[in-house]
């Protein structure tokens, strides 16, 4: 079995509650969590009178946004000290269309691999092949089908 695999460490989560109704809101939402993210990082960097908090939120990277409004982004253990402190002292700023909740930490996700076989049936392989050169229409014939297999399934004898 493969080892397992750690999703997510040295993050932290934002719990974000939506300020107007999402009819109304433009710009952030629309986008999905990449925007919600820039909008974090673009409120907290601008506080130049801290200037460890704009440095901080300068090094955040995004790393994921999920249902119900859940942020999650990473930084160096340092820059994620910074943001928890800012959370303490409610001086984190929160992205232009949203209210801070909650701020945690995220415990690694672990994730076990699952191992996959060497064998691929033929039958999956001619059907995934033919089905492609039809959605490239590309008319298949024994010789342009061996020409995409050779292509696209290299090391497997045709």
């Amino acid at each position: 079995m493969a080892r397992p695999v750690q999703l997510a460490p040295g993050s932290l989560a934002l719990v974000l509650c939506r300020l107007e109704a999402p009819e109304a809101a433009t710009g952030a939402e629309e986008s999905g969590g990449h925007a919600v993210f820039r909008a974090f990082r673009r409120a907290n960097a601008r506080c130049f009178w801290n200037s460890r908090l704009a440095r901080a939120a300068s090094r955040l990277a995004f790393q994921g946004w999920l249902r119900r409004g859940v942020l999650l982004v990473h930084a160096p253990p340092a820059s994620l000290q910074v943001l928890r402190d800012a959370w303490c002292r409610r001086a984190l700023r929160p992205p232009r269309g949203f209210r801070i909740r909650a701020v945690g930490d995220v415990f690694p996700v672990q994730m076990n691999p699952i191992a996959q076989s060497q064998f691929i049936p033929l039958a999956e392989v001619l059907c995934c092949a033919v089905s492609d050169m039809n959605a490239a229409q590309i008319v298949v014939t024994q010789e342009t089908l061996l020409e995409h297999l050779m292509k696209h399934y290299p090391g497997h004898r045709v």
